[in-house]
């Protein structure tokens, strides 16, 4: 998936608060993992019925980010509709490792 794409996923759901954080991620904080490493969203995804959502595993509760293993992260988002779709497994796969291109200059 190019940079492309990835910028016309996110624009297409840029109403949902992790894609938001992604599309503006100076205005968030970040989470401090340890030993210099820090992380603001940390993708998962899961296959629901017929399609395959993407969703944080880093949630933002409008104060602070806390990280959650990826089927309590799914129990939060699921229920606020805070994922984004995919047809295919390879898709959803492809977007939650790349999503990060839409910050390279």
């Amino acid at each position: 998936m190019d940079k492309a794409r990835i910028n016309q996923i996110l624009q297409a759901n840029k109403s949902k608060s992790f894609v938001d954080r992604i599309l503006n991620k100076d205005r968030y904080p970040t989470l401090d993992l340890g030993n210099g490493n820090y992380a603001t969203h940390m993708m998962a995804w899961t296959k629901v019925d017929k399609k395959y959502h993407v969703f944080p595993t880093v949630l933002w509760d409008g104060k602070k980010l806390t990280q959650y293993d990826p089927k309590e992260a799914y129990g939060y988002v699921k229920k606020s509709n805070n994922f984004i779709s995919f047809d295919t497994p390879e898709e959803a796969a492809d977007f939650s490792k790349n999503y990060k291109l839409i910050w390279e200059k």
